[in-house]
């Protein structure tokens, strides 16, 4: 039967709970993460005329959604301060220590930004696909909110949205 052979080799679905996420530049941060989004992607088609109707053949630049990702607040607020620390270095420092702590030994724009992965698991916990991010930065950090109302303990999260270059997906070897 010719039409079996379109069938998936692999019928597993993806589940949404193996995943691991990593930044060069916020080594407690990867420990907590909790949730993260994968980027899709846009473009807007360009318009190629002809006698009849307008054809859309390509597009002229390829958009990528920022990427979100969430994590636990540990005690010491050290991942918070972690990311909170590049923000001031790349945007209003107060002081130039804090500017350069952040700027690496390559020039005025080394460790502004940072690579980051994310590593998706198979069903086995198996690393599967790993997404590469270029150049990260951090533009938005979400507030941290502290509650005495609360009747049960409901462990602080944050979340932190970057911009970045463009991202790949490459196979990991079994």
């Amino acid at each position: 039967m010719a039409f079996q052979s379109g069938l998936p080799t692999n019928k597993n679905q993806l589940s949404p709970l193996g995943f691991s996420f990593r930044v060069q530049k916020l080594p407690t941060t990867n420990f907590f993460v909790t949730r993260v989004q994968l980027p899709g992607l846009s473009a807007q088609p360009v318009a190629v005329a002809t006698p009849f109707k307008n054809m859309f053949l390509a597009y002229d630049k390829l958009e990528y959604n920022d990427l979100s990702i969430s994590f636990k607040v540990d005690e010491d607020l050290k991942n918070y301060l972690e990311i909170v620390d590049w923000m001031v270095g790349i945007g209003f420092p107060t002081k130039f220590e804090e500017r350069k702590n952040l700027i690496g030994s390559n020039g005025p724009t080394d460790g502004i930004t940072a690579d980051g992965s994310l590593t998706i698991m198979t069903s086995k916990k198996n690393p599967n696909i790993q997404f590469m991010f270029k150049d990260l930065i951090p533009y938005s950090l979400t507030d941290v909110e502290f509650n005495t109302t609360d009747s049960d303990v409901i462990y602080t999260e944050a979340t932190v949205t970057f911009k970045y270059l463009y991202y790949t997906a490459e196979r990991r070897k079994p």
